[in-house]
């Protein structure tokens, strides 16, 4: 597909190939091939609009990866703990980043509300680790708390408390 060079300009993450999750994670997504292809197809109509939503707040490339993995680009999706959309936010977040909820539209599951709405959480996060990409998307994951809790857990122990180094979900 023609984005994807578009994409990989905009990456700007420091990777860590070495480092065990990485290598488990490359391993399944090329052991599973047909749940990219479907992501992708699926989000088709929708990459090149976060695409620019990212480049026009000059945020990483590889935040357009979040929704292949939280819910395969399907902007119905909810999960069992009740997130919903393709950014698969939960009701309460939701609502923090005015995407409104009624018996008649969810803006999780609108495209262009919950991708801006998901961008500024992202963008809020980021401040609250201090630039740290790696913790910020734990922390989408995981939430901010625990990713707290982690890093100070780890220096209390004298460990490194980098993003690698964390004990997160």
């Amino acid at each position: 597909h023609p984005i994807w060079p578009l994409v990989r300009a905009e990456f700007k993450l420091k990777q860590n190939t070495n480092a065990r999750y990485f290598a488990e994670e490359i391993n399944w997504y090329k052991k599973n091939s047909n749940y990219l292809n479907r992501a992708f197809n699926r989000g088709n109509p929708y990459l090149y609009f976060i695409l620019d939503e990212i480049k026009k707040r000059q945020l990483p490339g590889e935040l357009i990866l979040i929704p292949v993995i939280e819910s395969a680009y399907d902007p119905f999706a909810y999960s069992p703990g009740g997130a919903a959309g393709m950014w698969q936010f939960m009701p309460g977040t939701a609502r923090r980043f005015g995407l409104k909820q009624n018996r008649w539209y969810d803006g999780r599951r609108d495209v262009v509300a919950s991708t801006r709405a998901a961008l500024d959480y992202l963008q809020t996060m980021n401040r609250e680790f201090n630039g740290n990409w790696l913790y910020t998307l734990a922390a989408y994951n995981a939430g901010s708390g625990t990713v707290s809790r982690a890093i100070e857990s780890n220096k209390r122990r004298g460990r490194s408390s980098d993003f690698w180094s964390l004990p997160l979900p």
